[in-house]
């Protein structure tokens, strides 16, 4: 579920439904016989089609600039620039849309027009929003709003797309609070509007609507929620908008499917939604509605519907390059063919995934480094300029300072005075000279960290590869005993994976945030055994402590068979109350850590057999010599295991 993004693109006094449609204004034009008639209906024609045919807007924008040589028309200009903001933000070019209505601000700010300054302030945060940069958006309509107090408040149309955008850009941080209160105030503000435009304030209602609708669904407030998708679906049928009925009713199946409630009924409005779709093209929409749909499918274990859903999702994902969604879609492909028992097309798509997945992250870097390296080498040649510059100067000072020394016997104190003062001259030059390479190292530096980012990433990938075979192997063996095997080798990998992700996403690619790896690690394998743990608490104490690979893949390895070995063991017959917790910290020189549950405890007669059956065990006793650690079990109140370890 998405927001709708506002943009402002009429002027005011046009917000209600247009008296003529394009093509009454278009013959109305071609009788015109006066140049200010000819411009008032180009202006009306160029708002017709600024949301729909962007080639008829282009042409009537280029009669537009015919006038601009004309002072009788000096607005003309504004109006130029803002549909060339139009024509790139409806082609995707957005930096170039926001550029242009920038421009028409400027011009706006200059003839002291501040309508115009106040809707190009709306158009820009809108498009910051749009285009993930949420905190210039916010910066930007905060403004807007603060002009519109001063300048034009009884426009409501203005408050709306103000605070329906600031909504927008809030949920996009997660401040939802902040979003549902913007959401709030839009709504309200739609509803004003009402009275001077009926339809178009209704119009504003339903996408007020819509989107407090998405903020309490994100919240979870799912009673909520509904609430307001109801309303906005009732103001879509009324306003006769399919398009957007289509996507409420997908919008409030999804919710019935999250709120665990009538699948039957969130069912039945899927299937209104992809009514609506049946025969159209691709586009991004369709294939979040299939997305979902798929998603209840699988919810119900229908899973032979629940690929034909997502396939014909992938199918507009990639029509559309929404390569995001795409590669979630070829991920949950590859489990509905799991889940069917079809092994080869799951592999198949799984390895689709992690290619397209390894891919836009390769894409990203690689707009990154090419960015650092244009960006590089300019400064080099700065730099190499500035340094022959340096040079120069230098041996010219030297030159200059060997001819007063021939004279400083004459010269006396004041020839002294000036030698002084050119030394520390040269001196600051090599100084500077000094600092140039410093930067250009600090340069190398940085693309050094972003190749070790990208390695860290791969091997992530690599190891998640590995582990989704594991798993599908594991679930293709009818043998319990080699399922277990292959799930816990499974979990094992992953606990080095989320080693070598912690890396690439911290910004000291040596040291890993142990306290936060930790809390992740078992938070997964707890979640990993469902509700057989869902009762046990957890508690993690290892704050400011950083260990390397070499240090913390044993460690990880370590935490993974124990926390797996008590969510499995420890507490079989224990209704509630269950704890896991592991402190490490340091002492001295040494580090501690501690892990102990409160469950059933470890039989003396297996902890204490010089060759145990558990591989667990084997590992966490190998795993503490590999750490050169001592180490010792207690099993005198549930389980408990001491490692003393120095780094």
């Amino acid at each position: 579920m998405k927001y709708l993004i506002s943009i402002f693109l009429i002027t005011m006094g046009l917000s209600g439904l247009q008296a003529q449609t394009s093509e009454e204004l278009t013959q109305s034009l071609a009788l015109a016989t006066t140049d200010s008639a000819r411009v008032s209906l180009l202006e009306k024609i160029c708002v017709s089609y600024s949301n729909s045919n962007q080639d008829s807007l282009m042409k009537y924008t280029k009669q537009l600039e015919g006038y601009l040589s004309n002072p009788e028309f000096p607005k003309v200009r504004r109006l130029i620039l803002k549909y060339r903001g139009a024509i790139h933000m409806n082609r995707g070019v957005y930096d170039s849309a926001i550029y242009y209505f920038d421009q028409e601000r400027q011009l706006a700010e200059i003839e002291n027009d501040s309508l115009f300054v106040i809707m190009a302030y709306l158009n820009m945060g809108a498009l910051y929003a749009k285009i993930g940069q949420n905190e210039p958006s916010i910066e930007i309509l905060i403004k807007a709003l603060k002009e519109i107090d001063k300048t034009h408040p009884e426009y409501y149309e203005l408050y709306f797309h103000a605070y329906n955008n600031l909504a927008i850009a809030n949920q996009s941080i997660l401040k939802y609070n902040e979003s549902i209160n913007y959401a709030r105030k839009a709504y309200d503000a739609s509803k004003k509007m009402q009275d001077k435009y009926p339809i178009g304030g209704k119009n504003l209602e339903s996408m007020a609507t819509e989107n407090l609708g998405t903020s309490y669904s994100n919240l979870s407030q799912y009673d909520s929620a509904l609430n307001y998708y109801y309303k906005a679906l009732t103001l879509s049928q009324e306003l006769n908008i399919p398009h957007k009925t289509a996507m409420i009713h997908s919008y409030i199946g999804n919710i019935l499917r999250l709120s665990e409630g009538d699948y039957g009924l969130a069912l039945d409005y899927f299937q209104k939604s992809t009514a609506y779709f049946e025969g159209k093209g691709f586009s991004a929409n369709k294939g979040l509605v299939y997305r979902n749909l798929g998603y209840l499918y699988s919810k119900k274990s229908d899973f032979s519907k629940a690929l034909n859903a997502h396939l014909i999702a992938l199918e507009n994902f990639q029509g559309t390059n929404a390569f995001r969604n795409e590669v979630n879609m070829l991920n949950d492909i590859a489990h509905d063919y799991r889940k069917l028992g079809r092994m080869n097309e799951a592999f198949d798509y799984l390895s689709r995934h992690k290619v397209l997945q390894d891919s836009l992250y390769a894409q990203q870097m690689t707009e990154v480094t090419e960015e650092m390296q244009v960006k590089y080498e300019t400064e080099k040649k700065d730099k190499d300029l500035a340094l022959q510059t340096a040079q120069l100067t230098e041996k010219e000072l030297e030159l200059k300072e060997q001819q007063l020394l021939r004279n400083a016997a004459a010269a006396g104190a004041l020839s002294l005075g000036i030698v002084a003062f050119l030394i520390y001259r040269i001196k600051t030059k090599s100084n500077e000279v000094i600092t140039t390479k410093n930067e250009l190292l600090s340069k190398s530096l940085s693309e050094r960290e972003a190749l070790l980012k990208e390695i860290h990433h791969r091997v992530k990938n690599n190891l998640q590869i590995i582990a989704s075979l594991l798993y599908l192997q594991s679930d293709e063996s009818e043998d319990q005993d080699v399922r277990r095997l292959l799930e816990e080798g499974q979990g094992r990998v992953r606990s080095m994976a989320l080693i070598h992700q912690k890396l690439y996403e911290n910004d000291d690619l040596k040291h890993i945030p142990f306290d936060d790896y930790l809390k992740e690690l078992i938070g997964e394998i707890k979640l990993s055994f469902g509700d057989m743990a869902k009762n046990i608490e957890l508690e993690v104490e290892a704050k400011d402590v950083f260990f390397d690979v070499d240090t913390a893949v044993p460690l990880g390895l370590i935490i993974n068979e124990l926390s797996t070995n008590a969510f499995k063991y420890a507490y079989a017959k224990r209704v509630g109350g269950g704890v896991f917790k592991v402190v490490l910290k340091k002492e001295g020189s040494e580090y501690r850590m501690t892990v102990s549950d409160n469950g059933h405890g470890i039989p003396d007669e297996v902890l204490n057999a010089t060759q145990s059956s558990s591989l667990g065990l084997k590992l966490t006793r190998m795993l503490s010599d590999q750490l050169e650690g001592e180490y010792n079990f207690d099993n005198s109140n549930g389980t408990t295991f001491d490692l003393k370890f120095a780094v």
